[in-house]
């Protein structure tokens, strides 16, 4: 179907529109990312075991799966803009019950809602996006709203980082929620209200044409098949990054936020090009060659030892530039793969499918690796090689689920 021009206002609102969901990314990415490098004192203050840390990742990204499935069946009830205030309200609230947790189960509480509230945002500012812009700019606009992972990486974690070790942790969240409101009411000027009767051909197909192709689960696995394994094969390695990085690289706790700042910094300048690259040269062959370059950056940095901190500055910023750069094209490539009508729909079950695909790589990881007593992790090289191998069968992936595309007649 022919794509129709684009006035400069439409342009500009698009623009607008991409920026807003940027920092709403960010904001609640900032409150994922930032609770591992947190895990000393969170163990600390509530006399928890190494384990319950791995516990309370799963929980969140479970709770993410659960509700982005359920919300994907009502997508088509709501316009956009009422979704993304009501879920970024509800992302208020856990960060308000972090904040005052007294106790392992009151955190745990915070953190299951945390995830069912941030996985539905991953996965409705991706179906936002997908919806408002148009499909010859749709990957650059998914690379500016992924630089949400950049401005987390380069401003959230380092400032939140620092704010903990100068006060406590609690401070980190805190400092979240005080962004959440100004970005409440950019939420409500720039995403567009669209009536639920404009959603009304994705009511027939989020309600039946969803369950069909769920029923049909051989021809929707090549897409879903592709989201686990890039999604897993990074967080299989990204959960024990911190860990490993301190442990075995000897990078400090307090050296550890530059290699967040250096990634982030870097990212904010390549992941809006790997979205142009991927508009311009395809998604398929962009997607491929992120990921042939990222297979030599996990086989080192999964074997590393102790570098200089410059080194091990450089090769943690690469990891997460690469590896995480993946899925721009990756994603622009799997939003072709539904009708306009279903998109929404399938957009936020594919965020399921990544949240609980987040979950299961950092559970993997964490039965290959341990931890001795002077804080070493051993058995992260298996990790590696494991990200290796999926790695490898996401590209084998792609490349069927480009093909079966490229057979299907023009939409």
């Amino acid at each position: 179907m022919r794509q129709p021009e684009v006035t400069a206002d439409e342009a500009g609102a698009a623009q607008r529109l991409t920026n807003v969901l940027r920092w709403v990314h960010m904001t609640h990415l900032v409150d994922f990312m930032i609770f591992m490098p947190l895990g000393p004192q969170l163990l600390r203050t509530f006399d928890m075991p190494l384990t319950a840390l791995g516990q309370l990742i799963f929980a969140y990204t479970v709770s993410a799966g659960v509700a982005g499935l359920a919300l994907g069946a009502t997508l088509h009830r709501f316009s956009r803009r009422r979704l993304l205030l009501g879920v970024y309200a509800g992302f208020a609230v856990s960060l308000l019950l972090t904040v005052t947790a007294s106790g392992f189960g009151a955190l745990l509480l915070a953190r299951v809602i945390a995830g069912a509230c941030g996985g539905v945002l991953s996965s409705l500012v991706q179906a936002t996006v997908a919806d408002y812009v148009p499909l010859e700019r749709r990957a650059a606009a998914l690379g500016t709203v992924m630089t949400g992972h950049a401005l987390a990486s380069v401003i959230g974690v380092p400032l939140g980082l620092a704010v903990a070790s100068a006060s406590s942790w609690r401070a980190s969240f805190a400092l979240v929620l005080v962004l959440v409101v100004p970005l409440m009411i950019a939420i409500a000027r720039h995403v567009p209200g669209v009536a639920p009767a404009a959603h009304a051909p994705e009511a027939a197909g989020a309600a039946s044409g969803l369950s069909t192709r769920l029923r049909g689960l051989a021809a929707l696995s090549p897409a879903f098949a592709l989201t686990f394994a890039v999604s897993a094969s990074a967080y299989a390695l990204g959960s024990y990054f911190a860990p490993y990085w301190v442990g075995n690289v000897g990078v400090s706790e307090a050296e550890l936020p530059f290699v967040f700042l250096a990634s982030g910094a870097l990212s904010l300048f390549t992941s809006p090009r790997i979205g142009r690259l991927a508009d311009r040269w395809g998604r398929l062959q962009v997607f491929t060659g992120a990921a042939l370059l990222s297979l030599p950056i996990i086989a080192f940095m999964s074997r590393s030892g102790p570098l200089p901190l410059w080194l091990a500055v450089v090769l943690g910023a690469g990891f997460f530039v690469i590896v995480y750069g993946r899925w721009i094209p990756a994603l622009a490539l799997l939003s072709e793969w539904p009708s306009a009508s279903q998109r929404g729909g399938f957009m936020m079950v594919n965020g399921v499918v990544t949240q609980l695909s987040m979950g299961v790589g950092a559970l993997a990881a964490g039965a290959m690796i341990a931890f001795d007593e002077s804080g070493r992790v051993s058995g992260f090289e298996r990790v590696g090689d494991m990200a290796i191998v999926v790695t490898v069968l996401a590209m084998v992936i792609a490349w069927l689920l480009a093909r079966r595309m490229a057979r299907r007649a023009p939409r």
